[in-house]
Protein backbone atom coordinates (compact mmCIF):
# COMPACT_ATOMS: atom_id res chain seq x y z
CA UNK A 1 0.00 0.00 0.00
CA UNK A 2 1.58 3.31 -1.05
CA UNK A 3 2.25 5.94 1.59
CA UNK A 4 0.24 9.18 1.43
CA UNK A 5 1.10 12.70 2.49
CA UNK A 6 -1.31 13.11 5.38
CA UNK A 7 -0.13 16.40 6.91
CA UNK A 8 0.12 19.97 5.70
CA UNK A 9 3.09 22.17 6.64
CA UNK A 10 1.85 25.01 8.85
CA UNK A 11 4.52 27.35 7.41
CA UNK A 12 4.30 26.79 3.64
CA UNK A 13 0.92 24.97 3.37
CA UNK A 14 2.49 22.23 1.23
CA UNK A 15 1.67 18.55 1.86
CA UNK A 16 4.19 16.59 3.92
CA UNK A 17 4.80 13.04 5.09
CA UNK A 18 3.74 12.05 8.57
CA UNK A 19 6.52 10.51 10.64
CA UNK A 20 6.72 8.98 14.08
CA UNK A 21 7.97 12.27 15.52
CA UNK A 22 5.68 14.59 13.53
CA UNK A 23 3.63 17.15 15.40
CA UNK A 24 -0.16 17.11 14.98
CA UNK A 25 -1.93 18.72 12.04
CA UNK A 26 -1.67 22.52 12.27
CA UNK A 27 1.70 22.41 14.09
CA UNK A 28 3.69 20.13 11.76
CA UNK A 29 6.29 21.78 9.53
CA UNK A 30 8.97 20.65 7.07
CA UNK A 31 12.47 20.61 8.58
CA UNK A 32 13.59 23.11 5.94
CA UNK A 33 10.69 25.47 6.70
CA UNK A 34 11.35 25.20 10.44
CA UNK A 35 15.07 25.97 9.96
CA UNK A 36 14.32 28.98 7.74
CA UNK A 37 11.75 30.31 10.21
CA UNK A 38 14.16 29.87 13.12
CA UNK A 39 16.98 31.68 11.30
CA UNK A 40 14.68 34.61 10.58
CA UNK A 41 13.30 34.72 14.13
CA UNK A 42 16.56 34.10 16.01
CA UNK A 43 19.20 36.36 14.49
CA UNK A 44 22.22 36.67 16.75
CA UNK A 45 21.39 33.71 19.00
CA UNK A 46 20.96 30.41 17.17
CA UNK A 47 20.82 31.73 13.61
CA UNK A 48 24.53 31.11 12.97
CA UNK A 49 24.25 27.44 13.94
CA UNK A 50 21.36 27.11 11.53
CA UNK A 51 23.33 28.49 8.60
CA UNK A 52 22.74 32.26 8.67
CA UNK A 53 25.95 34.28 8.12
CA UNK A 54 24.66 37.87 8.52
CA UNK A 55 26.77 40.22 10.68
CA UNK A 56 24.34 39.96 13.60
CA UNK A 57 24.53 36.15 13.62
CA UNK A 58 28.33 36.15 13.26
CA UNK A 59 28.60 38.53 16.20
CA UNK A 60 26.18 36.37 18.21
CA UNK A 61 28.33 33.29 17.49
CA UNK A 62 31.48 35.22 18.50
CA UNK A 63 29.86 36.18 21.83
CA UNK A 64 28.68 32.60 22.39
CA UNK A 65 32.14 31.12 21.70
CA UNK A 66 33.87 33.75 23.86
CA UNK A 67 31.53 33.00 26.77
CA UNK A 68 31.95 29.25 26.24
CA UNK A 69 35.75 29.54 26.25
CA UNK A 70 35.65 31.67 29.42
CA UNK A 71 33.33 29.16 31.13
CA UNK A 72 35.53 26.18 30.20
CA UNK A 73 38.66 28.04 31.26
CA UNK A 74 37.07 28.92 34.63
CA UNK A 75 35.98 25.31 35.20
CA UNK A 76 38.99 23.44 33.77
CA UNK A 77 41.74 26.04 34.01
CA UNK A 78 42.59 25.72 30.30
CA UNK A 79 41.26 27.03 26.98
CA UNK A 80 39.03 24.53 25.10
CA UNK A 81 41.57 24.20 22.26
CA UNK A 82 44.29 23.28 24.75
CA UNK A 83 41.99 20.69 26.32
CA UNK A 84 41.29 19.19 22.87
CA UNK A 85 45.00 18.97 22.10
CA UNK A 86 45.74 17.35 25.49
CA UNK A 87 42.93 14.83 24.95
CA UNK A 88 44.39 13.99 21.54
CA UNK A 89 47.81 13.43 23.12
CA UNK A 90 46.35 11.18 25.82
CA UNK A 91 44.49 9.09 23.23
CA UNK A 92 47.25 8.86 20.61
CA UNK A 93 50.44 9.30 22.61
CA UNK A 94 51.69 12.33 20.66
CA UNK A 95 50.71 15.96 20.11
CA UNK A 96 48.61 16.73 17.02
CA UNK A 97 50.84 18.09 14.28
CA UNK A 98 50.45 21.53 12.84
CA UNK A 99 49.81 21.27 9.14
CA UNK A 100 53.00 21.95 7.20
CA UNK A 101 50.88 23.34 4.36
CA UNK A 102 50.44 26.55 6.37
CA UNK A 103 54.16 27.09 6.96
CA UNK A 104 56.52 29.10 4.71
CA UNK A 105 60.26 28.49 5.08
CA UNK A 106 62.23 31.41 6.61
CA UNK A 107 64.61 31.62 3.61
CA UNK A 108 61.73 31.95 1.14
CA UNK A 109 60.02 34.43 3.47
CA UNK A 110 63.15 36.64 3.58
CA UNK A 111 63.58 36.44 -0.23
CA UNK A 112 60.00 37.65 -0.66
CA UNK A 113 60.57 40.55 1.75
CA UNK A 114 63.65 41.51 -0.29
CA UNK A 115 61.76 41.12 -3.59
CA UNK A 116 59.15 43.61 -2.35
CA UNK A 117 61.81 46.05 -1.02
CA UNK A 118 60.51 45.69 2.54
CA UNK A 119 57.45 47.72 1.55
CA UNK A 120 53.88 46.85 2.46
CA UNK A 121 52.09 45.92 -0.75
CA UNK A 122 48.73 47.00 0.67
CA UNK A 123 49.40 50.43 2.19
CA UNK A 124 52.73 51.29 0.51
CA UNK A 125 54.53 52.19 3.76
CA UNK A 126 57.96 50.74 4.68
CA UNK A 127 58.11 47.71 6.95
CA UNK A 128 60.10 47.80 10.19
CA UNK A 129 62.77 45.10 9.73
CA UNK A 130 63.64 45.03 13.42
CA UNK A 131 60.06 44.92 14.75
CA UNK A 132 58.97 42.19 17.12
CA UNK A 133 57.19 39.51 15.09
CA UNK A 134 53.92 40.29 16.91
CA UNK A 135 54.11 44.05 16.37
CA UNK A 136 51.53 45.69 14.08
CA UNK A 137 54.17 46.91 11.61
CA UNK A 138 56.23 43.73 11.55
CA UNK A 139 56.61 41.97 8.18
CA UNK A 140 54.07 39.34 7.20
CA UNK A 141 53.26 37.46 4.03
CA UNK A 142 49.82 37.90 2.51
CA UNK A 143 48.25 35.40 0.12
CA UNK A 144 46.91 37.37 -2.86
CA UNK A 145 44.29 34.66 -3.36
CA UNK A 146 43.46 33.88 0.28
CA UNK A 147 43.97 30.35 1.59
CA UNK A 148 40.26 30.11 2.45
CA UNK A 149 39.38 30.58 -1.24
CA UNK A 150 41.30 27.51 -2.40
CA UNK A 151 41.13 23.80 -1.67
CA UNK A 152 44.89 23.62 -1.13
CA UNK A 153 46.87 26.69 0.05
CA UNK A 154 48.96 28.21 -2.73
CA UNK A 155 52.33 29.22 -1.25
CA UNK A 156 53.86 29.97 -4.65
CA UNK A 157 55.89 33.21 -4.54
CA UNK A 158 53.64 34.69 -7.24
CA UNK A 159 50.71 34.39 -4.79
CA UNK A 160 52.60 35.92 -1.85
CA UNK A 161 53.37 39.55 -1.10
CA UNK A 162 54.99 41.45 1.76
CA UNK A 163 52.64 43.36 4.07
CA UNK A 164 52.44 44.67 7.62
CA UNK A 165 50.83 42.25 10.10
CA UNK A 166 48.16 44.90 10.78
CA UNK A 167 47.37 45.37 7.07
CA UNK A 168 47.18 41.59 6.62
CA UNK A 169 44.75 41.30 9.52
CA UNK A 170 42.58 44.15 8.23
CA UNK A 171 42.40 42.61 4.76
CA UNK A 172 41.30 39.26 6.13
CA UNK A 173 40.26 36.80 3.43
CA UNK A 174 38.82 39.29 0.95
CA UNK A 175 39.86 39.33 -2.69
CA UNK A 176 41.15 42.52 -4.28
CA UNK A 177 38.76 44.32 -6.64
CA UNK A 178 40.18 42.54 -9.70
CA UNK A 179 40.39 39.18 -7.95
CA UNK A 180 44.14 39.49 -7.66
CA UNK A 181 46.68 42.13 -6.70
CA UNK A 182 49.38 43.99 -8.49
CA UNK A 183 52.82 43.87 -6.93
CA UNK A 184 54.34 47.18 -5.89
CA UNK A 185 58.08 47.37 -6.44
CA UNK A 186 58.55 50.93 -5.25
CA UNK A 187 56.99 52.92 -2.46
CA UNK A 188 54.22 55.20 -3.74
CA UNK A 189 54.75 58.91 -3.17
CA UNK A 190 53.19 60.04 0.09
CA UNK A 191 51.57 63.44 0.69
CA UNK A 192 54.73 64.66 2.46
CA UNK A 193 56.89 63.71 -0.55
CA UNK A 194 54.68 65.57 -3.01
CA UNK A 195 54.84 68.85 -1.00
CA UNK A 196 58.61 68.66 -1.32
Amino acid sequence: MPRKMTLTCCLCNEPMWAGTTSKPHGEAAHNKCRREANVINNHGTTGYRQGCRCDECKHGQYIYLTQYAAKVKAEQGLHPNTLRRKKFKEEHGYWPEVSRSTWIAPKLRHKLYERDNWTCQLCGEPIDRGADRNANYAPSLDHIVPQSHTLFPDHDPSNLRTVHRLCNSKRGNTLDASGEAEQRTTRPASKADSKG
